[in-house]
């Protein structure tokens, strides 16, 4: 799983976009060998004009590798000279409110998986699989964006205009790989001020009829509902499609009784840190909250080295659910944390190990931010906002590929060698595993640092991935000279 000495240069985040990467041949290639084609049904609807629908998705998938970053540029490009259609075409695909792109990106994903596993990938060597949930904020500059408003963003701890993005992530024990997602908007606490905005700016907003039935007009309710709401819905859907994990993974935003109820009736596990003071669980036979169970176990407390956290271990029941219950601290003098898991045979090391895949979606939406534009989508159709996403995610699915074969000659090399014990770690691993070296060496020194803080700071900030970069090096390159 995650380890301190599967750490390789960080610098690997961005050599995946060096220009052997970005070459699309590449993308072209694996569209072609995941047979794309076969989803012709998905854009159906598309006003062909003599245009195959997935001609224009090969064309918009691989943009950003040829440096484009609009049609607008495209258009104007060297590159338009091998397509010659029109900036319309694009634009009606993007558009057009029939396309069902959550079953595009999803039937994608499940192209990847069957794919890997048809050519040798084997999942039978006890790699943990998990569904990961977190939301970003997706910044807009436009008030006439459709369906934009004021959110909160809990990194720089102010409302700005835009999105909150929700995604579902699958962890497959190798890579991780973005399976689907919603856009949200916040309410807002003053009623006169709808969704944040002035009656002005919410006037300019774009307006767009919409069968209700369609899949844009479904897509536009789910700015609405709560996200709780879209992740039962998003596990229920992953699992009709034949996409199953062995756990479902939360921070504190996600973990309730909902979200579990769903996980464990659809045969999986859940895992995630708990913060709900109100919640009352069944303790030796007592009615209690987590906090009060706290306090009955505090002679309990036991260490772990291996995380240098010291834990309370508990069961008890909620809503007739037995979960454990961990209680976690760093240091003697650290705030107390919980976690929940309806896995009763891990013990503390491995849930915490497992519990750390979910840092891997911080991940991903560092890459596909700063690489892939992710949230950059200039339209103020909100169709185009849910096709340029999901387009975004169809990228970092094949960049995530490309990373899982870069010592392959060809797709067809990889898939005739690749097998599980081989393939390296995924770069998020070693992310991971970074950044818990890291904290061991903190929390020793500065017991009331809180991880889940330091971690997002260091995943997001540049000068922190330099720094950390020129210290793997150094040190490196010191043992080298030694031996």
């Amino acid at each position: 799983m995650l380890r301190d000495k599967d750490i390789k240069n960080i610098s690997e985040l961005k050599e995946a976009f060096v220009s052997t990467h970005k070459k699309p041949e590449f993308f072209t290639n694996i569209i072609d060998v995941l047979k794309l084609g076969k989803f012709h049904s998905v854009f159906s609807t598309v006003k062909k004009k003599g245009i195959p629908p997935l001609v224009l998705i090969k064309i918009l998938i691989i943009l950003p590798f040829i440096d484009q970053k609009s049609i607008y540029g495209f258009i104007h490009s060297y590159w338009d000279k091998h397509a010659g259609f029109g900036k319309d075409a694009y634009y009606r695909l993007k558009n057009n409110p029939k396309i069902n792109w959550r079953i595009f990106l999803i039937d994608v994903a499940k192209q990847v998986l069957t794919t890997l596993i048809r050519h040798g990938y084997s999942e039978s060597k006890g790699l943990t699989k998990a569904f990961v949930f977190d939301d970003t904020t997706i910044a807009k500059t436009g008030y006439a964006i459709e369906g934009v408003s004021r959110v909160w963003d809990h990194v720089i701890h102010k409302s700005i205009l835009g999105y909150k993005l929700l995604v579902m992530g699958l962890y497959d024990g190798a890579m991780f790989i973005p399976i689907n997602f919603s856009l949200h908007r916040e309410k807002g606490k003053n009623k006169k001020y709808k969704f944040g905005l002035s009656p002005k700016h919410y006037r300019k907003q774009y307006k767009k009829k919409r069968d209700k039935d369609s899949e844009g007009a479904k897509r536009k309710r789910e700015l609405d509902i709560s996200k709780t709401v879209s992740v039962v819905r998003m596990i229920k859907h992953a699992v009709k499609k034949g996409i199953t994990a062995n756990y479902v993974l939360t921070d504190s935003w996600f973990t309730c009784w909902e979200i579990v109820s769903v996980t464990v009736r659809n045969g999986m596990k859940f895992i995630g840190m708990f913060s709900i003071a109100k919640t009352l669980f069944i303790f030796r036979n007592k009615t209690l909250t987590y906090k009060e169970i706290r306090r009955l176990n505090k002679k309990h407390i036991k260490r772990s080295r291996r995380f240098n956290l010291y834990y309370i271990r508990t069961v008890a029941q909620w809503n007739g659910q037995t979960v454990a219950l961990y209680f976690i601290r760093q240091g003697k003098r650290g705030k107390w944390k919980t976690i929940i898991s309806t896995d009763l045979k891990l013990d503390f090391n491995k849930t915490i190990e497992i519990y750390q895949i979910r840092w891997s979606i911080e991940v991903f939406f560092k890459e596909s931010k700063q690489m892939l534009s992710l949230g950059q989508s200039q339209s103020n159709d909100f169709d185009a906002q849910i096709a340029d996403t999901t387009l975004v995610m169809v990228r970092y699915i094949f960049l995530a590929l490309r990373n899982r074969i870069d010592k392959y000659e060809s797709l067809g090399e990889m898939f005739k060698n690749t097998k599980a014990d081989i393939i390296e770690l995924r770069l998020q691993e070693r992310l991971i595993a970074l950044l818990i070296a890291i904290l061991k060496v903190v929390v020793a020194f500065f017991e009331d640092v809180d991880e889940e803080k330091l971690i997002k700071k260091i995943i997001y900030d540049e000068q922190a991935f330099e720094k950390i970069n020129r210290l793997i090096y150094q040190s490196e390159t010191n043992l080298q000279n030694a031996a």
